[in-house]
């Protein structure tokens, strides 16, 4: 909840993208900070995986300045995770 109020104190406008599920709280969170979300596709039904592609493309077509919600590891409610190799492009993706 600080995050969020941080953000809509400095940084008013900026739309959060949140994952496809996550926590039921986050959109509360960040919604209620007065700020817009969005949902960015992480799981796959039919694979029971990570929607990598998905969550890439998502990430990319998000405007400039936005905030992307990462559950580092773990994730819940779906425990599927990126491999190392996939959070290196996660990363390079945002900070492009």
């Amino acid at each position: 909840r600080v995050g969020a109020e941080f953000i809509a104190t400095h940084f008013p406008g900026t739309k959060v993208y949140i994952s496809d599920p996550t926590w039921g709280n986050h959109f509360k969170i960040f919604g209620n900070a007065g700020l817009e979300t969005e949902k960015y596709r992480y799981f796959k039904a039919e694979t029971r995986g990570l929607d990598f592609d998905g969550m890439i493309e998502d990430i990319k077509a998000a405007p400039e300045g936005s905030v992307v919600v990462l559950h580092v590891c773990a994730h819940n409610p779906t425990g599927v995770d990126p491999t190392p190799e996939q959070w290196e492009e996660i990363c390079k993706v945002i900070t492009e």
